[in-house]
């Protein structure tokens, strides 16, 4: 843990969720010297032992949010081991008959990188002050009076903080205790699963071939694909494999439930045998943002901290947040399914014509990519100000 600094602030801002959104918000806060408390459910901070990849964008911004940030992720990073792949976020090739080649996406000379999430939130934890979290909490509900805010919790406890910030993922209460039974807070399942695992290296490559294992990769076929890429210094291939299924409708009880490898196998039985040998290799297993996460902790944090915002203006600085933040969000989420269906050649408009999917490969993430945070900011900054000239 860091060493806490005295307060500048009048407020309190209590974060809901103890993962690398909850955390990288705190980090800010706590750079900036804004009063915090972190309530996190389980008895420690857990994360799947999954890989993440960090694009451009999200490589900026953790240098502007904390340099230690950025420091950490350098230190965990790793990326492809080609040197004329340092640069390419994915290549992307026909998963069935002899792997052709699509194209390649590129990050342009920042690049990015991919880390353990695990390892990551370990790290990041260790940036946050003494006393800052409290295991074990789990929220119930939220109810607002008087200008603050009540948390209840699962314990019989509760507390109260002049802001509530939810960071406690997609069965969030914060937000269910804001939007109540609107279909705008209920997740909604998609068509798509997806089978997930990490693989070590020496068996990736037994499978896949040295450049295959070593660098990231797309393989994309009708109604699936596979994503791989390597973390973990090398040692280790993360392998994500999406299958859209012809119901609309999740019949599990569990988001993530057991899996049989048969299953698995069947559904990309049309792959090359070298795929499908990738697939069958031990650890894999069954399962149901984080670069605008720390998009997100930089702006809210840098709009806590304004000089100009005591407690009675919190609202405006949220309103503010919101204001820049929500249509970049929306548009991400909808751009992934975009994606998703284009990587499985069911995009409307595209499919499997190969050329258009080349066309959008060039492009396709400069808009992530390529966002100029201090404008970002500038922005996010001027709606406060006019909110607080009124």
């Amino acid at each position: 843990m860091a060493e806490s600094h005295p307060s500048t602030k009048s407020f309190t801002v209590a974060i809901i969720g103890g993962g690398l959104g909850g955390v990288l918000l705190a980090i800010g806060l706590s750079n900036r010297n804004v009063p915090f408390h972190i309530y996190e459910s389980a008895s420690n901070f857990t994360e799947t032992s999954a890989g993440l990849g960090f694009g451009p964008n999200a490589v900026r911004t953790m240098a502007k949010l904390d340099p230690r940030i950025y420091d950490a992720y350098a230190a965990l990073k790793t990326e492809n081991k080609q040197d004329n792949k340092k640069d390419t976020w994915f290549d992307f090739w026909l998963g069935h008959g002899d792997l052709e080649q699509v194209g390649e996406l590129k990050m342009g000379s920042l690049g990015g990188g991919n880390v353990l999430r695990a390892s990551f939130l370990l790290e990041m934890a260790k940036l946050l002050p003494e006393g800052c979290v409290t295991f074990g909490k789990k929220l119930l509900e939220v109810e607002e009076t008087n200008g603050h805010a009540i948390l209840r919790f699962a314990d019989g406890t509760s507390t109260d903080a002049d802001v509530v910030v939810g960071c406690d993922g997609i069965r969030s209460k914060v937000r269910e205790s804001l939007l109540g039974n609107h279909e705008a807070g209920k997740p909604v399942f998609v068509g798509v699963y997806l089978y997930r695992g990490v693989v070590k290296m020496e068996s990736a490559i037994a499978a896949v071939g040295g450049y295959f294992a070593q660098n990231s990769q797309v393989y994309m076929g009708r109604d699936r694909n596979v994503a791989t890429y390597p973390i973990k210094n090398g040692t280790m291939l993360n392998v994500v494999a999406y299958r859209k299924q012809k119901e609309e409708t999740w019949e599990h009880e569990r988001w993530v439930v057991e899996s049989f490898r048969d299953k698995m196998i069947e559904d990309f039985g049309d792959f090359h045998e070298s795929i499908q040998k990738l697939l069958q290799t031990p650890h894999m297993h069954c399962g149901a943002g984080a670069g605008m996460a720390v998009e997100d902790a930089f702006i809210l944090s840098e709009l806590f901290s304004d000089t100009c915002v005591t407690q009675r203006d919190t609202p405006a600085a949220l309103a503010a947040y919101d204001g820049v933040r929500r249509l970049r969000t929306q548009r991400l989420v909808q751009y992934s399914r975009e994606s998703g269906m284009m990587f499985q050649m069911r995009h409307p408009g595209v499919q499997d014509d190969i050329e258009r999917i080349k066309e959008e490969l060039i492009t396709r993430q400069q808009w992530i990519w390529d966002i100029d945070l201090d404008e970002h900011l500038e922005d996010a900054k001027n709606e406060l100000y006019k909110a607080l000239r009124r």
